[in-house]
């Protein structure tokens, strides 16, 4: 449950009697782990604790904190006992214990929820800090209005709200005491009073506001000056000669002193500017990030000490999930901004971009950026293209966009690769990883000046890595390697008895038996009725600690808890003489959402084939039975929804359902409205995605429930990558919404534990998976060294290695040789030959690339095709065909977008390599869309079923018509049919991911051949809107201009409309 830093931080606190803090992390995880099971019904009562209970040890650390100033001892002390005070307030809260309602600060008592937000803070754990304070009850009945203003400010000071804590002091008049007070209440209210305006201060400090002020006392003189008071206010200060103290408030002084300490030294306002940053954009930044972030995690503390912000200095960032990447990533991009440079940030899903655009947005405003933070598609094919101040992009895009219009890099001074363990080619798949590394290679050659910021929770090799982008870059590259995270997650196993299986297995075979004599024949699959017997209890078996498997002594650092009272259904095989069990992942995952839904856990499930989030979400809003009532801002969707698909019964979505999916084949408003729904407290209990989404999902809960750890691949059940599992893993607890958070792998095959007897090799291998060393599972290698290797091998024909070598296509122009994008002498595969002693390997295997690539060099192609061949990864010479063809049309070439389709298809089929090669990439969505078997061939009647539906796309059809265009049934009662899956197969892939490209080349070669003087019913104007026109569905360069200058209107199927009535 705790990263190592978090762990040591624990094991560093002070030893007692019979308590031993080498013991704290397991410690609490096991309490952790028995208050899941005991709020999904599993446990149904928590185990009598030992000599040191929770609350011995909360009360115990906590005095540690009040009475010691070593700041090391402090902060230790502070995590253990706010921890602690944590796990005592869920459990209350589960066992719904009548606990009477008591003041939050007196004379003599100091709230535990209070204690347990300056405890957090004081350890800098802001994340935890944030969620003890959403408990904190600030005003309470007879409650004097200073306690409550102080309350209100320490649950600020938690939540960063520092500016509303200094407006407060501003704007009040003066405390007054009431007339007729005693003594003792008025020096009580006067300490309070005196702490009020020492967070005050504290806050001022933190932001930095009015720091030449010398009336601004010291809020740790204030701290100190109350404590003391607090313990004893002599008889000679009061005019009655009495002596009080003040044990409530001494405890309290005490805590916000130990905060002063811990929060301090964090605030982002003490941030220097960076070397050569201009400071007036850094310092209008700063103070405003400040106002809702103002304190620095202390991991971003260490790598700021390292200097990664420091212009001329690139890094290699190595930190866990949920730990800030963006958050820390922004201020080496403010000091990148501040000296008038543009930054590029590469994301490597569609998903993912549109995430951090949204994110950058939030951190760089336009009114302190000076424009907007974008990410346009469609300046793609743009050449000069002017770049806005952030781009966010795939490494695909900004690939296309070097190589067409290097110019727009110019000013380029900072380029972020957010999850560059991608750069290394995973699972067979090398196109993305190529792209990312020649887009890298590419890049250093256009803006050699810039630098070069790379983040991931998972590379192994960052050192390495960064040793290699010094040499590249020829400048200083530093490896910044952090454990800790701000939130924590249980992490977990779903597992069977044996005992149980066995009986479930013989309940079955009986109930197989005896109906097939009943019906005198032998079923050859096991029947209804014995799948039935198939229901049993779930267990979980739970790591103690980060790293759970003690390798020395051979033991498993772990603990079992039953999960729910419910029983799951499992499913079976029959085989002649005996019933294999088998997961039944997505029903087991369904209940196990269920109950955690119903116990008001935010619950995200991750399924390994779209349409089981379809089916998987359905089930599980049907056992939950729960109507959500829309906003206002979701019945806008709801309706423009309605209108793109011409009916709600079309959607993938069901309104008010209390589970929603989310996949790939739903329209991007879809998945918003997904998102928007689960996001609120009061909307979907429950999500259910694919893992390949994961990236893209900045959607934290309180549960996250893995339904399996395989996916159906051609050739059977495939294992997902470490980096799949451990990403969908750390959905659950997020920093800034959930501190903590709780994993769930149902696994393939069922796991199962023998009584009192030691855990099998399968059970140890899951828990490894789920729960690693840590989350580094990736090392970096060089997609092109795999190119090499299939030159090597003789599979010169192989499309990767054909794709390498077009887009290395050298120009028929010698002097172009020397400028080529790619310098493969400089890449990471050279590096590593280089530093592996076998760089004369790798330079015999540079040979026989360079040979086949002047192979490709043909005479009859020009200098204008081979940059775009080089540019596109395409050979020349279909490139060449492609020119040959619109030449030959002047004088009839298309006037509107609608015949550009027509006279594309009819190319098409026309040169078949073309069709083959330009489609390849979406060849199955193409049969897919037009109802074929998607292992089919690309036949010309294919284009023929596939251009109705384009045109019905363009003209602003609804995807119900869109989907009766292409052949298909939306009015069907089945439920796939209706949901118009072959419409959503063209627009989701066919058009984004082909066509438009397609039609992007197309629009390049007109443009050099420019042909308008020879065709004056050519139009620029329709030309140059082809690629993002099909893509956005509109079928003139009006439409397309109205539909871009009109954000607010949320479907084409509006804008359509609207521009009609213009």
């Amino acid at each position: 449950m705790f990263d190592p830093e978090t762990a040591s931080l624990l094991r560093s606190a002070p030893e007692f009697p019979d308590l031993a803090p080498e013991d704290l992390p397991q410690f609490l995880t096991s309490h952790y782990a028995q208050i899941v099971s005991l709020r999904l019904g599993g446990e149904e009562q928590l185990s009598q604790e030992g000599g040191w209970t929770l609350a011995r040890i909360a009360d115990t650390y906590e005095l540690v904190v009040s009475i010691n100033s070593d700041p090391s001892i402090r902060r230790s002390s502070a995590f253990v006992a706010a921890s602690a005070q944590q796990l005592i307030a869920r459990r209350e809260e589960l066992l719904e214990e009548e606990i009477a309602e008591r003041e939050n600060v007196s004379r003599d008592r100091l709230a535990p929820e209070i204690a347990a937000v300056l405890l957090f803070l004081a350890a800098e754990q802001y994340a935890d800090a944030l969620e003890a304070a959403s408990k904190v009850k600030i005003e309470k009945e007879g409650q004097h209005y200073l306690v409550t203003e102080l309350v209100r400010h320490i649950v600020d000071l938690a939540n960063g709200r520092l500016t509303d804590i200094v407006y407060r002091g501003n704007e009040r008049v003066g405390f007054v005491v009431e007339q007729g007070s005693n003594v003792e209440f008025s020096a009580f209210l006067a300490l309070v009073q005196s702490l009020v305006f020492g967070i005050e201060n504290l806050s001022k400090v933190v932001l930095g506001i009015g720091l030449d002020d010398v009336q601004i006392q010291s809020p740790k003189v204030i701290f100190e000056h109350v404590k003391s008071l607090a313990a004893s206010i002599k008889r000679d200060a009061l005019a009655c000669g009495v002596e009080f103290t003040f044990p409530g408030i001494t405890h309290l002084a005490s805590l916000l002193s130990a905060t002063y300490d811990g929060i301090s030294e964090s605030a982002l306002t003490r941030l220097e500017p960076p070397q050569g940053s201009g400071p007036e954009f850094w310092h209008n930044w700063i103070a405003f990030r400040a106002k809702k972030f103002p304190y620095i995690w202390p991991n971003h503390r260490k790598a700021l000490a390292d200097g990664f912000h420091h212009n001329e200095t690139s890094a290699v960032m190595v930190l866990p999930t949920g730990a800030g990447k963006t958050t820390i990533s922004s201020i080496k991009i403010a000091g990148t901004l501040s000296r008038g440079k543009k930054v590029i940030f590469l994301a490597p899903t569609h998903a993912l971009v549109e995430q951090l655009t949204v994110d950058l947005q939030e951190m760089f405003p336009q009114d302190i950026l000076g424009s907007i933070v974008s990410s346009d598609f469609d300046l793609l094919f743009q050449v000069g293209a002017v770049l806005p101040e952030i781009e966010v992009m795939t490494p695909e895009r900004c690939l296309a966009m070097l190589s067409f219009s290097p110019e727009s890099f110019d000013d380029v001074g900072l380029l972020v690769f957010d999850e560059c363990h991608l750069l290394s080619p995973q699972s067979g798949k090398i196109r993305r990883s190529l792209d990312s590394m020649l887009c890298l290679l590419a890049f250093n050659k256009i803006a050699p000046e810039a630098d070069i910021l790379f983040l991931s929770a998972m590379v192994q090799n960052g050192e390495e890595f960064a040793k290699w982008i010094n040499q590249l870059t020829g400048r200083g590259c530093i490896s910044i390697d952090l454990l800790w995270k701000p939130s924590r997650q249980a992490r977990g196993v779903v597992i069977y008895a044996e005992n149980d299986v066995q009986s479930i297995k013989a309940n079955a075979k009986n109930v197989q038996a005896h109906l097939d004599k009943k019906a005198g024949s032998r079923a050859a699959n096991l029947r209804a009725a014995s799948s039935r017997e198939l229901v049993i209890n779930p267990y979980a078996i739970w790591g103690l600690q980060h790293n759970w498997l003690d390798l020395e002594n051979n033991n498993a650092i772990c603990t079992f808890t039953k999960l729910t009272q419910d029983k799951v259904l499992l499913s079976g095989k029959l085989y002649p003489n005996n019933i294999s069990i088998t997961p039944n992942v997505n029903s087991v995952a369904s209940t196990l959402a269920v109950t955690s839904a119903s116990s008001r856990l935010k619950t995200i499930v991750f399924v390994n084939q779209k349409s089981h989030a379809i089916s998987t979400a359905k089930s599980i809003s049907i056992a939950l039975g729960a109507n959500i009532v829309p906003t206002e801002d979701e019945i806008r969707r709801w309706d423009a929804l309605e209108l793109e698909l011409g009916g709600l019964e079309h959607s993938l979505l069901t309104k008010g359902n209390a589970a929603v999916p989310h996949n790939a084949s739903m329209l991007r408003i879809e998945r918003e409205l997904s998102e928007r729904m689960y996001k609120r407290a009061d909307g979907a209990m429950v999500i259910v995605a694919t893992p390949t989404l994961a990236q893209g999902l900045n959607l934290p809960a309180q549960m996250a429930i893995l339904a399996g750890d395989k996916r159906a691949e051609n050739d059977g059940r495939q294992l997902l990558e470490a980096h799949e599992l451990l990403n969908a893993a750390a959905r659950a607890g997020r920093a800034g919404h959930l501190a903590n958070g709780i994993v769930l792998l149902v696994p393939e095959p069922i796991l199962i534990f023998p009584e009192n007897q030691s855990l099998d090799e399968d059970v140890v291998s899951k828990l490894q998976s789920i729960i690693p060393e840590d989350d580094r599972c990736v090392e970096i290698s060089d997609p092109i060294s795999k190119i090499l290797d299939e030159i090597s091998n003789g599979n010169t024909v192989d499309r990767d290695v054909m794709y390498l070598v077009n887009r290395l296509a050298t120009l028929n122009d010698s002097d172009n040789n020397e400028s080529s994008l790619f310098n493969l002498r400089s890449s990471f595969a050279a590096f590593r030959s280089r530093t592996n002693n076998e760089e004369q390997r790798f330079d015999a295997q540079l040979v026989e690339l360079e040979s086949l690539v002047k192979l490709k060099d043909c005479d009859e192609i020009d200098q204008s095709l081979s940059i775009l061949a080089s540019q596109s990864g395409l050979p020349p010479l279909v490139l060449s065909r492609l020119r040959a063809a619109i030449t030959h049309n002047i004088g009839i070439l298309p006037t509107s977008i609608q015949e550009w389709v027509f006279w594309l298809f009819d190319w098409f089929k026309s040169d078949p390599e073309a069709k083959e090669l330009l489609l390849f990439d979406v060849k199955k969505s193409v049969l897919g869309a037009t109802g074929r078997n998607k292992n089919g061939d690309l036949s010309d009647d294919v284009l023929d079923a596939l251009s109705p539906g384009i045109f019905a796309w363009l003209a602003g059809s609804p995807l119900k018509d869109v989907e009766f265009a292409l052949g298909g049934s939306p009015d069907s009662d089945n439920a796939t049919a209706k949901a118009c899956p072959r419409a959503r197969e063209l627009v989701g892939t066919v058009l984004p991911r082909g066509l438009s490209f397609v039609m992007g080349l197309v629009t390049r070669v007109v443009t050099e051949i420019n042909p308008y003087d020879s065709q004056e019913s050519l139009s620029s104007e329709v030309v140059e809107a082809l690629s993002t026109a099909i893509r956005l569905g509109y079928d003139s360069p009006d439409k397309l201009a109205f539909s871009i200058s009109n954000p607010a209107i949320l479907c084409r199927v509006a804008v359509h409309q609207a521009f009609a009535q213009e």
